[in-house]
């Protein structure tokens, strides 16, 4: 999974600087910085805290089962813009800081054998928003911070019966898991990243294009 080493650390850095940004305007006397300042948390950081009470991690495969289906062809997001959300809520000084994520996956598996399928997968509008509840500063939201795209990378994923492993990689300080099911027209599972400041998880969804 070394090709998504380039997504993981994208995806560090968008943490980074969202929290980051956070810990100088909570330094910082809030006069300065009224356009971060809200009194109600982002409508899309809303349920994170209830998602990541719900979020279920496939089990990873077991054995070298025949895969279940034909794998081949190219999978795209299921709905667009939300190929993936994540989702990451953890402590940052005297505050809590919720994450969100969200992107496009293209994943194309261009052959299957030894349970093994290779391919292609991209990444594009990668974006990353956050807000913090720090006692005495109300609600601080950092606007949302976006990656280029991230070009087709190879990629090669475990397949067994109807279970997919892509693997974990680590880099720049954090680590980075992908694991899902698949049938004939639908591919899902979670993504789960560990980072510095803690951990960011949520789903991918991607459909069959034909």
């Amino acid at each position: 999974m070394q090709n998504n080493t380039r997504l993981l650390i994208a995806r560090l850095v968008l943490v980074g600087v969202v929290v980051g940004a956070v810990a100088v305007i909570a330094a910082q006397n809030p006069t300065g910085f009224k356009t971060f300042i809200t009194q109600e948390i982002p409508a899309g950081l809303r349920s994170v805290e209830k998602k990541l009470k719900t979020i279920i991690t496939p089990k990873p495969p077991i054995g070298n089962l025949t895969p279940a289906r034909d794998l081949r062809g190219t999978w795209t997001s299921s709905i667009k813009g939300k190929g993936f959300q994540l989702y990451g809520q953890f402590a940052t000084g005297p505050g809590t800081t919720t994450i969100y994520e969200d992107g496009d996956v293209e994943l194309i598996i261009s052959t299957v054998e030894n349970n093994i399928a290779s391919g292609t997968i991209r990444y594009t509008n990668l974006c990353t928003t956050g807000s913090t509840a720090v006692p005495g500063y109300s609600n601080i939201s950092v606007p949302k911070q976006c990656a280029a795209d991230s070009g087709a990378q190879p990629i090669q994923i475990r397949v067994s019966g109807s279970r997919l492993d892509f693997g974990t990689i680590s880099a720049g300080g954090g680590t980075f898991s992908m694991q899902g099911n698949f049938t004939t027209d639908i591919i899902s599972g979670t993504m789960t990243t560990t980072t510095p400041h803690g951990v960011v998880k949520g789903e991918f969804h991607l459909n069959r294009v034909r």
